[in-house]
């Protein structure tokens, strides 16, 4: 298995613990705290490098078959639901603002499952053909 591939599979598994760690927490706190929001972002910087380990595996973005465009659009758009929540986390805590603290806690838990999905996806669907 190339290492690049190594890499991004590993740096992955980290973005994943990362995120469920700052979502469920956030979740279940009721309220995002500073912590949740270092754990969003340090877990969006390995999900970049994921991202970018796998492109370079790839030869660049996968855009066809259908399936493969699917899976880079969307798993393109989590990603971006992820920044979104850590932008807004960050934005929440910064201002001490507890009812956006609390919003922001509600609603984190819907880019994760989102980004699970396409996570699944990606192992299950693409996953054999990089080894």
């Amino acid at each position: 298995m190339p290492l690049n591939i190594i890499i991004g599979l590993i740096a992955l598994l980290v973005a994943l613990v990362l995120y469920s760690f700052a979502c469920w927490g956030a979740f279940r706190s009721k309220s995002i705290t500073r912590r949740h929001v270092a754990l969003l972002w340090i877990g969006f910087a390995f999900d970049t490098l994921a991202t970018v380990m796998m492109a370079i595996a790839a030869g660049g973005l996968d855009l066809s078959p259908l399936p493969d465009l699917l899976h880079t659009v969307l798993a393109l758009a989590v990603m971006l639901g992820m920044l979104i929540a850590a932008i807004a986390g960050t934005r929440a805590v910064t201002a001490n603002d507890e009812s956006a603290r609390t919003a922001v806690a509600r609603w984190v838990l819907a880019p994760w499952a989102l980004w699970l999905i396409v996570f699944v996806w990606g192992m299950v669907s693409r996953g054999s053909q990089r080894m």
